[in-house]
């Protein structure tokens, strides 16, 4: 240490000039203080070198540091978020339950043999109660106009639906198998399941609104033709079960 530290540029520029005062070997003692003093300006540049070195390391492990807190910070975002979403829809399935529940035992009441025999379901998908209703108790096979069984149906799921608490948009939507239409005398009326399933859901529509007084701003009438099926379509009674009218309970418009 006290070697280091007699060996300063300047100390060596003294050791230089006494050198020369005293008449030794000069040019051999100039050499190896100036190669000294050489190499102690690399030293020193060296260490520079390597401390900026190490502070650019510092800096850029920092700067992925905070690039890592604020990746997490907003996972941690995403997460609530989730979790809002989640006990959202938590919420809105146990309301679904519930209407179940009610519309069950409403319908169990008024529609016994319908219920029992599977023409009627009550079920939740989606968070939203669903109530499916078999075309044949409907509708004459090819046809869109409510039977007269099939308007009492409708009148007494009507008064069900409306005496749920709350003020839900019905939304009426025709479906049918995938079979195509056959009768030509149907076909004429109806060219394809498109407009079958679309003119039934309509008639609905327009029999809950001027027959059951049920607002026509909470009505909507859809047609889904073949494409939304509850069952596969290999077998007759499968095929069945897709022939329906779906009566589902949306949120109110906003």
């Amino acid at each position: 240490m006290v070697l280091r530290c007699v060996r300063t540029p300047l100390a060596l520029s003294l050791l230089l000039a006494s050198a020369v005062a005293c008449g030794g070997d000069r040019d051999q003692r100039i050499a190896e203080l100036e190669a000294e003093v050489e190499a102690l300006q690399t030293e020193a540049k060296a260490s520079s070198e390597a401390g900026a070195t190490k502070l650019e390391a510092a800096e850029a492990k920092v700067e992925t540091l905070e690039t890592k807190v604020e990746e997490q910070a907003g996972k941690i975002a995403e997460l609530e978020g989730d979790k809002g979403s989640l006990e959202g829809e938590l919420e809105q399935k146990s309301e679904a339950l519930e209407q179940i529940k009610t519309l069950q035992d409403a319908l169990a009441k008024s529609l016994v043999e319908e219920i029992e025999t599977g023409d009627i379901r009550v079920s939740e998908r989606g968070g939203y109660l669903v109530v499916d209703v078999s075309d044949k108790v409907l509708f004459s096979t090819g046809e869109a106009e409510l039977s007269e069984r099939g308007q009492k149906v409708i009148s007494r799921l009507a008064e069900s639906l409306l005496a749920l608490p709350d003020q839900a948009v019905f939304q009426v939507g025709g479906h049918t198998d995938n079979q195509p239409i056959k009768s030509e005398e149907v076909k004429a009326k109806f060219p394809t399941n498109w407009e079958l399933s679309a003119a039934r859901a309509t008639n609905v529509v327009r029999f809950l609104e001027e027959s059951c007084e049920v607002p026509g701003k909470r009505l909507v009438a859809a047609g889904f033709s073949q494409f939304r099926p509850v069952a596969n379509n290999k077998k007759p009674k499968s095929r069945a079960k897709n022939r329906r009218i779906e009566i589902a309970l949306l949120p109110p418009r906003a």
